[in-house]
C-alpha cells in the first residue's frame, strides 16, 4: 500500500491520497479535520491527523471550524403565545356568561319597567306547558305538565327531554313557562332543562323570576 488513506471521523468511507503532502493540503483547505483519522503506507490503524507524527504540528494550526452563532433576530413568542392564552380564557368566560343571559332571558329592571303589570298563570294556561324545578334536599325535582297537572320526572336530561316531548305531541303547546327555585344550580337549568327545551323546539320559554322556597 503505497497510498495514504483518510477518513471522516465516525465514517466508514475511506479517501486515497497520493502522498502526505496532498493529505497535509487537503487538511489546511478544510477537507479533513484535525479529529479526522488517516493510515500512511506500512501502517495498521487509522489515528487521528492531530496525532500523527507527520500532521500534529499541522493540526494544531488549523483553527477549528465555526460555531452556529446565535441568531440575533430571533422573537421569543412565548410572552406573546402567555397573553393569547389569558385573552382567550376571557374571551370563553366572556361569551359563555353573554349565553347564558340571553338563554335566560333576564330583563334589566328599569323604572319604567317597574309598573308595567306581570302576566298572571290564567292568561297563559291555554297556550303553555309548565316545568317546575325545586330543591329537595341535595337533589333537584322536576314537575312538568300542563297546569292543573303535573308530573314528577327524573332529574336528567333524558328523562326531561322525552316528557317535553310528550306533552308537546299530545298538547301541541310549544311555549314553556319555567318556574325555578332560586336554590337550583344554574347548570341544571342550563344542561338539562334549556337543552331538552332546544331539542323539542320549543318556540318561546317565558321565564319567571327565580322564586324562594
Amino acid at each position: 500500500m503505497s497510498a495514504w488513506q483518510v477518513r471522516k471521523e465516525g465514517a466508514p468511507e475511506v479517501y486515497s491520497l497520493p502522498s502526505a503532502a496532498a493529505v497535509l493540503a487537503a487538511l489546511r483547505d478544510g477537507n479533513f479535520v484535525p479529529a479526522d483519522e488517516v493510515r500512511g503506507p506500512g501502517e495498521a490503524d487509522f489515528q487521528p491527523l492531530e496525532q500523527h507524527p507527520a500532521f500534529a504540528d499541522a493540526a494544531l494550526d488549523v483553527e477549528p471550524p465555526p460555531g452556529e452563532t446565535a441568531d440575533e433576530t430571533h422573537l421569543d413568542m412565548n410572552p406573546l403565545i402567555d397573553v393569547c392564552l389569558v385573552l382567550l380564557i376571557f374571551f370563553i368566560l366572556t361569551i359563555t356568561y353573554a349565553s347564558l343571559e340571553r338563554a335566560l332571558e333576564v330583563p334589566e329592571d328599569t323604572p319604567e319597567d317597574k309598573g308595567a303589570p306581570k302576566m298572571h298563570i290564567n292568561e297563559l294556561k291555554d297556550r303553555v306547558f309548565m316545568v317546575v324545578v325545586k330543591m329537595d334536599g341535595e337533589k333537584p325535582v322536576f314537575k312538568i305538565g300542563i297546569p292543573g297537572s303535573m308530573k314528577e320526572v327524573p332529574a336528567n336530561k333524558d328523562a326531561v327531554f322525552k316528557e317535553i316531548e310528550t306533552i308537546i305531541n299530545t298538547t301541541g303547546r310549544k311555549e314553556m313557562l319555567v318556574d325555578i327555585d332560586k336554590d337550583v344550580p344554574w347548570g341544571v337549568e342550563l344542561e338539562i332543562l334549556l337543552d331538552a327545551a332546544k331539542g323539542n323546539k320549543v318556540h318561546s320559554i317565558i321565564n319567571n323570576q327565580r322564586r324562594g322556597r
